[in-house]
C-alpha cells in the first residue's frame, strides 16, 4: 500500500516540476518568454538574448475616426455597394484558409524580431507580416466569404489601391470576376460596421478613381508602417535617425508577408519584404558594429535565423562581427549553421564566405 500511494505521488510532482523549470528558464529571457538555443550557446558560450531589436512600433497616433467620419466620406459614392447579404462562413477570420502544418515554421525567436504594433486610435489594425489578422479594438474581425480575405490581403499590400481590372486578374479570373469583387467588398463592409459599430452604408473599401482602396483614416496596416520605416532609414541624414528607423522596420517584420498563403500574386512581394527586412539588418548591424558590436550580433544572429536563413552576405558580416569579438568558437559555430542551412536548399558555402571564415579562424 505504501508503495502505490509512493508511486502516485511521484507521478503527481514530476508534471509539476517540469512545468516549474520551464517556467523559471522561461523567467530569465526578454519578454518572459523562452527562444531557442542561440547560435553561440551550442560552443558552450552564454546564450546571447535579442533585446536590443525589439521595439514598440507604435508611431504617431492618428486622430480617432469616428463612424460619423466614415460616413460622411461613404456619401461620396454610397450608391455603388448593395447592403450586405447573409453568408454561408467556409473559414472564419483574416487569417489564411490553410492548416497549422502548412504555415511555414518559424523560429520561436521570430517574437523578437517584432511584435505587431500598436494601431492609431479608432483605426483597424492589419497585420500581414506574418500569419495575416484583422482585428478592431483588440477583436479580431472574421469573414464568412474567402473572397473576402483575398481582396483584404491584396489592398493590404497594395497600399494606392488596386484597379476591379487588375484585382480581376490578380484574383479571381473569368466572367465571375465581378461578382466575386462586389461580394468581397460587401462582405469587407458588413463585417468592419459589425465591428466598429457602424450603421448600413457606411464604406470600408473606397473607389479612388478607378481603384478600390482601403482608406488609411480607418485602416493601419504593418506593412504601410514597414515601408515607410524602410524609406525614411534611405532618406535620414543622420546615423541616429537612421538606426531609430530601421529599427522599426525590423519589429514590424512579424515573419513573411502572408504567411501560409501559396498565391502566386504573393510570391514576389513576400520576397520583396523579405530583402528589404535583410537589408535593414545589415544596415542597422554595420552602423551600430563600432560603436556597439554586441548590439550588432544580436540583430546579425536575429535575421538569419528569421529573416533570411540563406544569406551569406547576413552570415559572413555575423562571423566577421564575432570575429572581431574574439569569440571564435561562435565563428566556427556559425560557418557549421551556414552549411547545415544551404544544404537545406542543395546548397554549399561559397568560395568567398570559405575565404571569411578561414581569415577569421586562422
Amino acid at each position: 500500500m505504501l508503495m502505490v500511494l509512493t508511486t502516485a505521488l511521484i507521478g503527481r510532482l514530476r508534471p509539476w516540476s517540469a512545468q516549474a523549470g520551464a517556467s523559471s528558464f522561461a523567467a530569465r529571457l526578454p519578454g518572459g518568454a523562452a527562444g531557442p538555443r542561440g547560435i553561440d550557446g551550442r560552443n558552450g558560450e552564454e546564450i546571447e538574448a535579442f533585446p536590443a531589436v525589439v521595439l514598440s512600433s507604435a508611431g504617431v497616433q492618428a486622430p480617432t475616426v469616428t463612424c460619423g467620419m466614415a460616413e460622411s466620406v461613404a456619401k461620396r459614392d454610397r450608391g455603388e455597394h448593395l447592403a450586405a447579404t447573409p453568408s454561408q462562413p467556409d473559414q472564419p477570420g483574416f487569417r489564411s484558409a490553410v492548416s497549422e502544418a502548412e504555415v511555414p515554421r518559424v523560429s520561436s525567436a521570430s517574437a523578437r524580431v517584432g511584435s505587431g504594433f500598436v494601431a492609431a486610435a479608432g483605426k483597424a489594425k492589419v497585420e500581414v507580416l506574418g500569419v495575416p489578422r484583422l482585428s478592431y479594438g483588440g477583436a479580431e474581425v472574421c469573414f464568412g466569404r474567402a473572397e473576402a480575405r483575398e481582396l483584404l490581403a491584396l489592398l493590404a499590400v497594395s497600399r494606392d489601391g488596386v484597379s476591379a481590372e487588375g484585382i480581376a486578374e490578380t484574383l479571381w479570373l473569368g466572367e465571375v470576376a465581378g461578382r466575386r469583387l462586389d461580394s468581397a467588398v460587401r462582405e469587407i463592409n458588413r463585417a468592419m460596421r459589425q465591428a466598429v459599430g457602424c450603421a448600413a452604408g457606411v464604406r470600408f473599401v473606397l473607389k479612388s478613381g478607378e481603384r478600390r482602396v482601403l482608406p488609411a483614416a480607418s485602416f493601419d496596416a504593418d506593412f504601410w508602417r514597414f515601408e515607410d520605416a524602410c524609406k525614411r532609414a534611405s532618406i535620414a541624414d543622420e546615423d541616429a535617425v537612421r538606426v531609430a528607423a530601421l529599427q522599426e522596420a525590423l519589429a514590424l517584420y512579424r515573419g513573411p508577408l502572408l504567411a501560409g498563403r501559396d498565391d502566386l500574386w504573393v510570391l514576389p512581394s513576400r520576397q520583396a519584404a523579405q530583402r528589404q527586412a535583410a537589408d535593414a539588418a545589415e544596415r542597422m548591424a554595420e552602423l551600430v558594429r563600432a560603436d556597439d558590436p554586441g548590439r550588432a550580433v544580436d540583430v546579425l544572429r536575429l535575421a538569419v535565423e528569421c529573416i533570411d536563413p540563406y544569406s551569406e552576405t547576413l552570415w559572413c558580416l555575423l562571423m566577421s562581427v564575432q570575429g572581431e569579438l574574439g569569440r571564435l568558437p561562435a565563428v566556427r559555430r556559425s560557418f557549421e549553421l551556414l552549411r547545415e542551412r544551404l544544404a537545406e536548399i542543395d546548397a554549399v558555402p561559397s568560395p568567398q564566405a570559405r575565404q571569411v571564415y578561414e581569415r577569421l579562424v586562422r
